[in-house]
């Protein structure tokens, strides 16, 4: 297998790796369809869409393009990645992509970075947060690409 060894140990049901890419546009002379494009993170109007990356760098979701405004929740429960998990699957994302309660609707489950509990991680929560780290360079790279 192609996966290195700490995240073989601490994220081996991973299936794929979600996150979202925004492309930005030229803002319509509409006032409406700029507000809805208005992406607050790129502080401009854009178009935002789901990619889904296996573990091994494959792209294997392209969703489509939504307006700039919509919130990573939403484009994940109206994109049609849900219907295309299975019951065990892991879906790796970072920490503001808050979508468990949708995961769990179909039987999957959410992986994220483990948040900082006390003054310093366990030596695990380390060693998971480095694992997960690498995974989520690897579709940051792939959208880079696309």
């Amino acid at each position: 297998s192609i996966m290195p060894g700490k995240f073989k140990k601490y994220c081996p049901g991973v299936r794929v790796i979600l996150d979202c890419t925004e492309i930005a546009v030229a803002a319509p002379s509409s006032l409406t369809l700029q507000s809805e494009m208005f992406s607050h993170y790129k502080n401009r109007t854009t178009l935002k869409g789901l990619i889904g990356v296996a573990p091994n760098g494959l792209v294997t979701f392209l969703g489509p393009l939504y307006t700039g405004s919509i919130s990573d929740k939403e484009i994940t429960k109206i994109s049609g990645i849900l219907p295309l998990l299975e019951a065990g699957d892991e879906v790796m994302a970072k920490k503001g992509f808050v979508i468990e309660d949708l995961l769990s609707g179909v039987g999957a489950k959410l992986i994220i970075p483990p948040f900082k509990r006390s003054a310093q991680f366990t030596k695990e929560d380390t060693e998971k947060t480095q694992a997960i780290a690498h995974l989520r360079i690897v579709v940051e790279r792939v959208i880079g690409r696309i």
